[in-house]
């Protein structure tokens, strides 16, 4: 009689545990939501914004209507996907005619536990100190500044030492405008 009480205990503990979160993985992705205004990717690879026009016939990057929750995208980590509404403008004989639409827009979503190498490798030269944030989920350590000549260089430092390896980024950024990055990892 006792060992089923001690069971029916130890199951019931091991249940309201579970349900109560003991145990998550503190790595798992919260919800996710984009503002209005938001630009998306056609897929899950970065570099193809869904490209719309505006109501000169000029090409331009979609933005959200809409704010949106996202669902994490199953084969690729950093991104999620959504389905969004935007407006579009389509020729209609002489004149450009505004459209609402909707399509399943994907979005690149951080990592928020370091800087992973595929974030690493979407952080492009040219990009604001902002637009790598929004990529990496990381505010990097400023190292240092310089000024001269009207040009401010910051140099900004990431690192991440666990009992394997030991992760490094660099980041120089002149007048707010990345112009140098480099990852290194050690392992041991």
């Amino acid at each position: 009689m006792m060992k089923k009480l001690a069971k029916a205990l130890t199951v019931g503990v091991l249940a309201l545990g579970l349900l109560a979160g003991v145990g998550a993985n503190k790595g798992e992705a919260a919800t996710v939501t984009k503002p209005i205004g938001s630009t998306f990717y056609k897929s899950a690879l970065v570099g193809t914004t869904y490209k719309v026009q505006d109501y000169k016939g000029n090409t331009i990057n979609a933005k959200t209507t809409k704010a949106v929750t996202l669902t994490p995208y199953a084969t690729n980590k950093n991104f999620s996907y959504a389905t969004v509404t935007f407006v579009d403008y389509d020729k209609v004989g002489t004149k450009w005619v505004k459209y609402t639409k909707t399509a399943k827009g994907y979005f690149f979503t951080p990592i928020k536990n370091g800087i992973t190498f595929n974030e690493y490798t979407n952080v492009k030269k040219g990009m604001t100190y902002n637009q790598m944030v929004s990529i990496t989920g990381e505010y990097v350590k400023l190292d240092s500044t310089y000024t001269d000549g009207g040009i401010t260089e910051k140099y900004y430092i990431w690192d991440h030492s666990s009992d394997t390896s030991d992760i490094f980024v660099d980041l120089v950024f002149e007048n707010n405008k990345l112009t140098y990055k480099s990852y290194s990892v050690s392992e041991y």
